[in-house]
């Protein structure tokens, strides 16, 4: 008899762990997914912690969160731990979870409590002077030798948190998702929306922008929320999406945007070829259009003359790229970038004496700038040795000699 109310113990106490969970009640938990009371855990669950604080994110190390399989195999659950929002704690299994039993820890964390100012005594000289105040003071944080010396509570750490739960359909697995965008190119202060799907083993698919978990490597230039990428700063970062164990990463650009132009990010060594660096491939040179756009001298109409001078620098990109001059190409290119400028000059009318003044200086500071190395300035030369004794017919001074049509520009 006494072995049959053991068992009937033991099943009752199995049956309390199962379910009982260590921490969940603690204050600043607001709440955990998945709950102590769902009874139905779906296999593509990302587990998420909410608290009503920011987590201090040093205080996460590789192991404050634990996921095991307790039956009917046991086994480490393998995942990513990430925070969103500032405040809620997210592992994100690298697989979907199988039917079974599923043991969950996650140890303590540090909260931030910037309106806490309770001294917190530590060491035993700390404890003698808050004595010390406690003779003068009926509240030690008045007392300001205390402020001095004892340690001031600016964390609060939160309980270890343990608890089990069960998953007990074999849903459909997530057999990939796939983004909208795989890159996003975006100027500063501005968002764009994602549209991420997820498609399962039984070919069905499904919208899961919501349901997701969205980090971001670098949330200073880019951050996103529930599938909206918002942009801060110039820079790069990479969005990595996750859901059901499957994992995507989605590559963010944030340019600087001046007068309608995106700015191509600073090269790390624009030096280092002859030809330069062009991510973007429009002809120019990336330091040369950022040098354009930020630092050129403008004289009258600093919107046309950058266009022009966006034209110019393309053209003397091609004096060394194709230094045999193949077809005329380079030499016309040249040439019909300061037609442009000579038409701007009469059709905005500018005075002759500031006019070719402000040409010259124009170009003489674009070539420095284009030809800024010994092997760019010897190959220039090398260009117009290769020219020889050329008769150049004199072209019309029109808007067609200009890339974009400066007539509409301000």
């Amino acid at each position: 008899m006494k072995k049959f109310y053991k068992i009937i113990v033991m099943l009752l106490f199995g049956a309390t762990i199962l379910y009982a969970g260590d921490g969940l009640s603690q204050p600043h938990l607001v709440s955990t997914i998945p709950s102590l009371n769902d009874d139905n855990v779906p296999p593509n669950t990302t587990l998420s912690f909410t608290f009503d604080s920011t987590i201090v994110e040093n205080s996460i190390k590789p192991h404050t969160i634990t996921l095991k399989q307790k039956e009917p195999s046991k086994h480490k659950i393998k995942g990513n731990i990430s925070v969103v929002n500032k405040n809620t704690l997210v592992f994100s299994p690298q697989q979907q979870l199988e039917k079974g039993v599923y043991d969950i820890k996650i140890k303590s964390l540090k909260l931030k409590d910037p309106d806490t100012n309770e001294i917190k005594p530590k060491t035993k000289w700390q404890k003698f002077i808050a004595w010390l105040c406690g003779l003068v003071y009926d509240d030690i944080n008045d007392c300001p030798l205390c402020q001095y010396v004892c340690d001031l509570q600016k964390h609060t750490k939160t309980k270890a948190i343990k608890y089990m739960f069960e998953v007990k359909d074999d849903a459909p697995k997530v057999t990939s998702i796939i983004a909208s965008q795989t890159l996003i190119e975006l100027s500063e202060h501005n968002s764009t929306q994602l549209s991420i799907t997820a498609t399962y083993d039984n070919n069905n698919s499904e919208d899961i922008t919501q349901k997701a978990t969205y980090t971001s490597s670098d949330s200073s230039v880019a951050d996103v929320d529930k599938g909206l990428v918002s942009t801060f700063k110039e820079g790069s970062t990479t969005l990595e999406v996750s859901y059901g164990g499957k994992n995507i990463t989605i590559t963010v650009e944030v340019y600087e945007m001046i007068e309608g132009h995106l700015l191509p990010h600073k090269p790390q060594d624009p030096d280092a070829t002859l030809l330069g660096v062009d991510k973007n491939n429009n002809g120019v040179r990336d330091e040369v259009e950022r040098w354009i756009y930020k630092d050129m001298p403008t004289y009258h109409h600093p919107e046309i003359e950058r266009v022009i001078a966006m034209q110019q620098a393309k053209a003397y990109q091609l004096n060394l790229s194709d230094v045999n001059n193949t077809n005329d190409i380079p030499i016309d290119a040249v040439n019909r970038g300061i037609d442009c400028w000579a038409y701007y000059i009469r059709s905005k009318q500018i005075p002759f004496n500031e006019s070719y003044i402000s040409m010259d200086k124009y170009l003489a500071k674009l070539q420095d700038k284009v030809f800024n190395t010994k092997e760019r300035l010897k190959t220039y030369f090398q260009f117009n040795k290769n020219l020889g004794i050329r008769v150049f017919t004199d072209t019309q001074e029109t808007v067609n000699n200009c890339d974009t049509d400066i007539d509409l520009l301000p």
